[in-house]
């Protein structure tokens, strides 16, 4: 084999992939078919992207090469997340949903107001901890169905001082801005 592709990612958008030459025989069939890498940032390239099937895209991450025992993680939905842990010579690879964390109660403190002075009511204000101070208030600048910033009291309650915003409206935040009032 000759070149190897590879990708990796948040699991929130694009993967940024890769192509090198494979420098590693992981089947020992005489042919390199995996990349060395060193993923869990220990100084060593004990790490692989391994094409355990020979179509010239990896199929397993693999980490701690030659160790007992190494480790094998697959990427099914091409995430480029590599967090599934399958055994070295596991064929088939379906998709299995990673456990959530419970949802936090929803704050008491929780109430619709119009903080940005738009004229309706499509921004929330929430006290976390019940002191009567707003922790964090939600506005929705472009939208009313959806919030694209965020106001958060840092260290003084009530007193907003960090900005998150989403610019772009992907849903993720592109500026943050200190001391906004």
């Amino acid at each position: 084999m000759g070149s190897l592709e590879y990708w990796f990612g948040t699991g929130d958008g694009a993967t940024t992939t890769w192509t090198s030459l494979a420098d590693l025989d992981l089947d020992a069939d005489g042919e390199f078919d995996a990349v060395r890498l060193d993923f869990d940032g220990d100084g060593l390239f004990d790490d692989a992207m391994w094409d355990s099937d020979g179509d010239g895209a990896a199929d397993r991450s693999v980490l701690d090469v030659g160790a007992a025992p190494a480790r094998y993680f697959a990427d099914p939905v091409h995430t480029g997340v590599w967090d599934q842990q399958v055994s070295r010579t596991q064929q088939s690879v379906h998709p299995v949903p990673a456990p959530r964390s419970p949802a936090p109660p929803d704050p008491a403190g929780w109430r619709s107001i119009d903080y940005d002075g738009d004229g309706a009511a499509d921004d929330a204000l929430v006290d976390f901890d019940g002191d009567g101070e707003p922790d964090v208030v939600l506005v929705s600048t472009r939208d009313p169905a959806r919030f694209d910033t965020v106001l958060v009291a840092e260290e003084d309650p009530g007193r907003m001082s960090v900005q998150l915003s989403d610019t772009d409206t992907d849903g993720r935040v592109d500026t943050v801005r200190r001391d906004v009032r």
